[in-house]
């Protein structure tokens, strides 16, 4: 019987608790170690299937935009400390895997984590949960009805200077998945088989490789045009326009 951790923090504990009552639940594992120093976190939480390996990490810190006049400030500030920073973990976590590293149960890395992976071969995708912020996305637009981050993967070293207010800008060339507190229920709920989940983040991931510029409103906006779209041909949802394929 393998004990897994139940996560640390209110939001980790979310999170585990969510993997373990979906599909995820035989390939996932929360809180696992690094050989890094004798009880380093390696992440919070690491799911494998097949020769994919699904980094995550989760964040939570309440987005106040009524304690400035300006929103952008507070917007800011939270993207430091909640996006910006997980994202130079998250690169640093693949630089691990990458490079050889081992993965444990326990603190004290005597437990290896029960799925074996080829460092070499293993597809790494990077994961964020960003928690905190949907209650000032409501605030910020009506539009916005279920409090879901803007995304936009692109080159950003041509296009310096493009800022916007609940819009997160992610390059393209490194990319990371940005979930939140809705969107990564929604996404678990309507792709509830790993081979389903794997497809769709593989599916995004060639999009962004792909194209210049893609921007969307919320994850499940991307996801209901992921759904919407089915080449007969490949027997595979995509997303893009048919002329793309």
């Amino acid at each position: 019987m393998i004990k897994k951790s139940e996560g640390k923090t209110r939001t980790e504990k979310i999170l585990s608790e969510l993997c373990e009552n979906t599909f995820l639940n035989t390939w996932s594992f929360p809180n696992p170690y690094n050989e890094k120093g004798k009880g380093k976190e390696f992440c919070d939480l690491v799911a494998i299937f097949e020769n994919h390996m699904f980094i995550f990490f989760d964040r939570e810190k309440i987005l106040d935009i009524s304690v400035d006049n300006d929103s952008k400030i507070q917007w800011d500030r939270w993207k430091r400390n909640v996006i910006d920073a997980q994202a130079k973990t998250c690169h640093g976590a693949e630089r691990y895997i990458k490079n050889g590293g081992n993965l444990f149960l326990d603190p004290e890395c005597l437990i290896p984590l029960p799925i074996k992976y080829d460092s070499k071969e293993i597809i790494i995708h990077k994961v964020i949960i960003a928690n905190g912020a949907s209650d000032a996305c409501v605030d910020f637009s009506d539009e916005n009805i279920n409090g879901s981050l803007g995304i936009t993967y692109r080159n950003i070293e041509s296009h310096d200077g493009f800022e916007f207010p609940f819009l997160i800008d992610i390059d393209k060339n490194n990319p990371v998945h940005i979930f939140d507190e809705y969107t990564f229920p929604l996404v678990l709920r309507e792709l509830d088989t790993f081979k389903d989940f794997l497809d769709y983040i593989t599916a995004k991931e060639d999009t962004i490789r792909e194209l210049n510029f893609l921007s969307y409103c919320g994850e499940e906006d991307l996801l209901a045009h992921y759904l919407m779209n089915f080449d007969n041909n490949t027997k595979k949802h995509f997303i893009g326009s048919c002329s793309e394929k």
